[in-house]
C-alpha cells in the first residue's frame, strides 16, 4: 500500500510563489525579455506546471514582478513635474529613469517595447507621458530647454541611452552617464551648457 501524498499547502504555495519571483529577478535582470517561462522554472527548481499555476503568462509575471518599480518611476515622474524649476526636474526625471533602467535589463526591455502588452505598462506609460510634457512645456518657458524641443523626442533620447547600455554593460557599464549628459547638451539653451564628467570610452 501506497503512502498518500499530501496535498500543497497554502505556505508551499507563498513558498513556491517566492521562490518563483527570485528567480525572475535574476534572470529578467541579468538576461531581459527574452526568459521564458520554462527558464523561469529551472532556476526556481520546479516544474514548469508549478509556474504556470502561479502564473498562466510571462506577462503575470512581469506584472508581479515590475509593478512596485513602475509605480516609483510614476512617482519620480510626478515629483520632477512638480520640481518649480523646469529643466532640474528634467534632468532629475531622465537621470532617475535610466538609472532604474541601468540596473536592470526586464526593466529597460519592458519600458522599452514598442507595443507593450501589458494594461500596468500601458497605463504607466500614459501617465508618465502627460508629466513629461509638463515638464517640458515649463523649462521652455523658463528658457532654459532648447525652444524646439518637444517631448517626443525625450523618447528616442531614452531610446538611445538604453542602447548604449546594452552595448556596454559587460565592459564599461556607467558609460551611458557620459552620453547622457551629451544628450543634455543638446537639450539646453544657448549658454546654459556644463563640462562633462564622465570619461569617454577606452578603445
Amino acid at each position: 500500500m501506497t503512502a498518500a501524498v499530501s496535498p500543497p499547502t497554502r505556505k508551499d504555495a507563498a513558498r513556491n510563489r517566492a521562490r518563483l519571483l527570485e528567480a525572475a529577478e535574476q534572470l529578467f535582470s541579468t538576461e531581459g525579455l527574452s526568459v521564458t517561462l520554462k527558464d523561469i522554472a529551472a532556476r526556481a527548481g520546479v516544474g514548469v506546471g508549478t509556474v504556470y499555476r502561479h502564473f498562466p503568462t510571462k506577462g503575470d509575471v512581469l506584472d508581479a514582478l515590475f509593478a512596485d518599480r513602475l509605480a516609483c518611476a510614476t512617482e519620480s515622474a510626478r515629483a520632477a513635474a512638480a520640481d518649480a524649476d523646469g529643466w532640474r526636474g528634467l534632468v532629475r526625471y531622465l537621470e532617475d529613469a535610466m538609472d532604474m533602467q541601468a540596473n536592470n535589463c526586464g526593466l529597460r526591455g519592458l519600458v522599452m517595447e514598442t507595443e507593450p502588452s501589458s494594461p500596468l505598462v500601458v497605463k504607466t506609460r500614459q501617465e508618465i507621458t502627460v508629466l513629461v510634457q509638463q515638464m517640458v512645456a515649463k523649462a521652455r518657458e523658463q528658457g532654459t530647454l532648447r525652444p524646439d524641443f518637444d517631448a517626443t523626442d525625450l523618447t528616442f533620447v531614452q531610446v538611445a541611452l538604453a542602447a548604449i547600455m546594452d552595448a556596454t554593460r559587460d565592459t564599461d557599464p556607467d558609460l551611458y552617464r557620459r552620453h547622457l549628459k551629451l544628450f543634455l547638451d543638446g537639450m539646453r539653451s544657448a549658454g546654459h551648457r556644463e563640462p562633462l564628467e564622465a570619461r569617454a570610452a577606452t578603445h
